[in-house]
């Protein structure tokens, strides 16, 4: 199919991870609309910066990189043995989906999203803003698209339980989002080159894209068997991004300081704030509003844990809950914490409470929190492998990523990630005295 919005035509913008990505007359309409340049001024690492200082790099220059990824990969399912049979609405909605899939991103990055019922995923902000029938995406989608902007939300927002995503919209979801997808590829790429790193030098781009191929029995991305070792280079690097940058200790700090210094805000029964309204700010333009709300309330815990994010007084570890240590109903109990963030915060103010009266001192709740990572995370790949004529002689083409006859990576892999990537912190504040008793008590406590 020679689809115009495939070719490589348009306004070139200049990309330190892609090269030139070429940007026809209707997607540039998409960018230049002030939601899409919203996002020079979201970051796409949120507090990683403090750990690795060049990771300033935004969400706009993320989705231009996964809409260039996204058009290659298109084009070449579109070519593939067999092909992927698509209309040429089908194309159109995919491109504007890949652009604006982190459309609907409140500032800094994930953090806010885990502070439920507060915020929602920013797909589903990405949904409200794309259907919005007043809005300027959706007046560019439907316009210079002509395609249905619903169309465009769901492929984006295809997980919502709310909605009954039809099969055509699902399939291009299933390209869009997955274990080899346009958006990981970019991200890992971009994000260990500006934070310095070396683990997505690894990984052979070339390679991985000339391997892409469509499954046609499960609808969704595949490769052949030349591109193994790419893929398992791929799920490395999003193995030590997440050991090494992403969950770094520092990092999560951070985050969890500036979680819970916006719930008090919204937790008080005089605020003002309209956080459904967040995903439309700047992270400086939110840091600011956060302030003058915290000053007007007189919120002093609040914002002591805000500025400590702005100057970089960051917490300390205090206790840290080791593989050995996770048994079931503790995992469970944190997983209650993570879905509930007013429990965690309740018992944050309990452990407050305890250790503050064992060390004779007046602590008021926010001296100690309680980090948990994402248990969605994990390196899962489910992915399908094309061996064609090469095939071992007692298996059935394809075979499963996870495969032996494919790689041993994932076994290992997953009890690493497990071990040394998602770590559960108790974090406190720099106080010697604090810090050794959480240490020495803190977990006994969580139930």
């Amino acid at each position: 199919m020679n689809h115009p919005l495939l070719a490589e035509e348009g306004k070139a913008i200049r990309d330190p991870v892609w090269g030139y990505i070429h940007v026809p007359a209707p997607v540039l309409a998409l960018v230049d609309t002030e939601d899409f340049q919203r996002l020079r001024n979201i970051t796409q690492l949120g507090y990683v910066h403090l750990v690795y200082p060049g990771a300033r790099h935004s969400r706009f220059e993320h989705s231009l990189g996964v809409y260039h990824l996204a058009k290659q990969f298109l084009a070449r399912l579109l070519d593939s043995d067999p092909p992927l049979e698509l209309a040429d609405e089908d194309v159109r909605v995919f491109i504007a989906a890949t652009l604006l899939h982190d459309i609907g991103h409140y500032p800094f990055s994930h953090t806010l999203e885990e502070l439920m019922p507060f915020f929602v995923l920013h797909e589903e902000r990405a949904r409200q803003i794309i259907e919005d029938s007043d809005s300027a995406i959706y007046q560019v989608i439907a316009e210079q698209f002509e395609i249905d902007p619903v169309r465009v939300a769901n492929v984006i927002d295809y997980k919502n339980k709310d909605r009954e995503i039809p099969p055509r919209d699902l399939l291009l979801a299933n390209i869009l989002s997955g274990t080899l997808d346009p958006d990981k590829i970019d991200y890992l790429l971009r994000d260990s080159m500006f934070c310095g790193v070396p683990f997505g030098e690894s990984v052979n781009r070339d390679r991985l894209a000339a391997s892409i191929k469509f499954d046609p029995q499960r609808k969704r991305l595949a490769i052949t068997s030349k591109g193994v070792s790419a893929v398992e280079a791929l799920v490395f690097t999003n193995y030590l991004m997440y050991r090494n940058v992403y969950w770094h200790h520092a990092v999560r700090s951070a985050s969890a300081m500036f979680k819970r210094s916006v719930q008090e805000i919204l937790l008080h029964p005089d605020n003002q704030l309209d956080s459904s309204g967040f995903h439309r700010l700047t992270e400086s333009e939110l840091v600011s509003i956060l302030q003058d709300e915290q000053q007007r309330l007189g919120l002093e815990n609040s914002a002591a844990l805000l500025d400590g994010t702005v100057h970089r007084r960051l917490y300390k570890v205090g206790a840290v809950i080791h593989p050995g240590e996770r048994k079931q109903d503790l995992m469970h109990y944190l997983y209650d914490l993570f879905h509930d963030p007013n429990k965690r915060r309740a018992k944050e103010i309990e452990l407050c409470e305890i250790f503050g009266h064992k060390l004779g001192r007046p602590f008021k709740g926010h001296e100690i929190l309680i980090d948990i990572p994402g248990f969605n995370k994990t390196p899962e790949v489910d992915l399908k492998v094309f061996y064609g004529r090469e095939i071992p002689s007692d298996k059935t083409d394809p075979l499963t990523f996870d495969d032996p006859e494919v790689t041993r990576l994932r076994d290992s892999l997953l009890h690493n990630f497990e071990d040394q990537a998602k770590i559960f912190r108790i974090f406190c504040i720099d106080d010697p005295e604090l810090r050794a008793l959480v240490e020495q008590e803190a977990k006994r406590h969580l139930n």
